[in-house]
């Protein structure tokens, strides 16, 4: 009898939000990623399975909870939101997709830059952090040398492999990440900040997943913390 996997997590894209100057939402939404991962997930349902931890990211500008969540939620949905707890027009966008694979946008994980930022000061005001790492959290202008540091892509892409993986009731053992190249979001980011999470004591295997504008998914290795120990970046999509 096969073993059920209970283990499974998905990250479904990573989005982005925002509000114009009149207050109407604009969601840039990675579909093809949300279809591909949907699509994994309904898979495993159909195989008899349990349906894997969802995820999906979103970048945004502006305070995340303030602009973009539905009305009269509690506090706990408002520290860890569902796609159904988000505003009704985000909601409309994923929810064809949802509906064509019968999964239901409450068990959806919504994970947002906001926290991103927050865990990781967190994490830079608590623990002593390598130099080596640091490097990959922060980075400064080299025209501003004494200007704040602001926080690399890669680790705000760490957060939300970490947040994916960790989020819902049980922690995964393995990560699937589907994403879309776009020009805010690049692919070596995501192979950044996969290594910079095992460096950083993620312990779940992932793949990262490109899809592409015809829905067709490039696939590519997994990895785990020993396997991305090396210093040296490199990308299966480059």
């Amino acid at each position: 009898m096969e073993q059920i996997r209970s283990d499974l997590g998905i990250l479904a894209g990573n989005s982005r939000v925002k509000r114009d100057g009149c207050g109407f939402i604009t969601v840039e939404a990675q579909l093809f990623a949300f279809e591909a991962a949907l699509k994994l997930a309904r898979e495993e349902l159909d195989r008899g399975m349990p349906l894997p931890e969802l995820s999906v990211a979103f970048d945004h500008h502006g305070i995340f909870r303030l602009q973009f969540l539905a009305e009269n939620l509690s506090n706990s949905q408002k520290r860890h939101p569902r796609l159904s707890h988000l505003h009704s027009s985000i909601q409309h966008v994923f929810l064809p997709i949802a509906e064509k694979y019968a999964i239901a946008l409450c068990d959806i994980h919504a994970i947002h830059e906001d926290s991103a930022r927050q865990h990781l000061a967190h994490l830079l005001s608590t623990q002593e952090i390598p130099e080596r790492l640091s490097r990959r959290i922060l980075h400064e202008s080299p025209a501003l040398p004494d200007a704040d540091k602001k926080l690399t892509c890669a680790a705000i892409t760490k957060e939300y492999f970490e947040r994916a993986v960790v989020g819902g009731k049980k922690s995964c053992t393995q990560l699937e990440v589907f994403f879309e190249e776009c020009k805010w979001s690049e692919s070596l980011a995501y192979v950044r900040g996969l290594q910079l999470s095992h460096l950083l004591g993620v312990s779940a295997r992932i793949r990262l997943n490109l899809v592409n504008i015809s829905g067709e998914i490039i696939q590519g290795e997994w990895t785990s913390p020993r396997s991305s120990s090396q210093e040296t970046l490199t990308t299966p999509y480059a």
